[in-house]
């Protein structure tokens, strides 16, 4: 589950340090040690009730071809939707209501009409936000990972491991937005946002620098409801009574 933002950490560092970490002979980045513990406490304690619910398609996007359709995996309750580009390192941008089409016989579908101008070569996939009647709990988790940097020499690696803490502490925000992630299985989603980076220690070793990172995680999972679970009481009857026009038709001569 750390993968989403060890991929973050990793363009992020290649971005704003292309000079130590770009090229043949750049710095090489690896992780370890990669394992949570979860927060007790976090546990909904009426997980698996039913409500409404927030959803996450990932969609496949191609900018030579950006109609679709699209289809969204899961029915969507009525409401509004939040369509967004998304490029391959997280960045979002949001596409305007008139730059989406909906498929009025089928809830689900959906097609894009970008404006006139609208750069799309970047981006190679569709986020969805939308809202699903479902089962759905929330967890906190905290990652432990070891991040190493494999330099070319003793003193950039003693450069590099100042410079990738300066990067990482003051680029918080650009973490958040491009170290979440949604899986979908079925009627299965799991939704897990990044809230906070934290550094425990970390070591120069020649030409090898390592630090140990804390992560903590909000974790969102759901279970979309069957066909035939949460749907309204639409009439109560007494066994082998006959339906009739009525909400509640019960057999006077029922004894409690």
């Amino acid at each position: 589950m750390l993968l989403a933002l060890q991929t973050a950490i990793t363009a992020l560092l290649g971005d704003s340090l292309p000079a130590l970490f770009v090229g043949d002979g750049g710095v090489q980045t690896s992780y370890g040690l990669d394992s949570w513990t979860f927060d007790p406490n976090s546990a909904d304690p009426v997980a698996g009730e039913p409500g409404p619910e927030d959803a996450v398609d990932l969609l496949p996007f191609d900018p030579m071809a950006p109609t679709g359709p699209y289809a969204l995996t899961r029915p969507p309750y009525p409401g509004p939707k939040r369509v967004y580009l998304r490029s391959a390192v997280g960045d979002l941008i949001p596409l305007s209501p008139t730059e989406l089409s909906w498929d009025l016989a089928d809830a689900k579908a959906f097609s894009v009409l970008p404006r006139p101008g609208r750069e799309l070569e970047d981006f190679n996939q569709l986020e969805v936000h939308y809202g699903v009647v479902a089962a759905g709990s929330s967890l906190k988790l905290l990652h432990q990972a070891t991040l190493s940097l494999s330099a070319a020499d003793d003193e950039t690696a003693a450069q590099v491991a100042a410079l990738a803490l300066a990067v990482l502490l003051l680029n918080r925000d650009t973490l958040r937005q491009q170290a979440g992630f949604a899986f979908n299985g079925g009627s299965y989603q799991a939704i897990g946002s990044f809230k906070k980076l934290s550094f425990v220690a970390g070591t120069v070793n020649g030409t090898v620098a390592t630090v140990n990172l804390t992560a903590e995680l909000a974790l969102r999972v759901e279970r979309l409801l069957g066909e035939d679970e949460g749907l309204p009481i639409a009439q109560i009857l007494s066994p082998g009574r006959p339906a009739s026009g009525r909400k509640v038709d019960i057999d006077p001569m029922v004894q409690n």
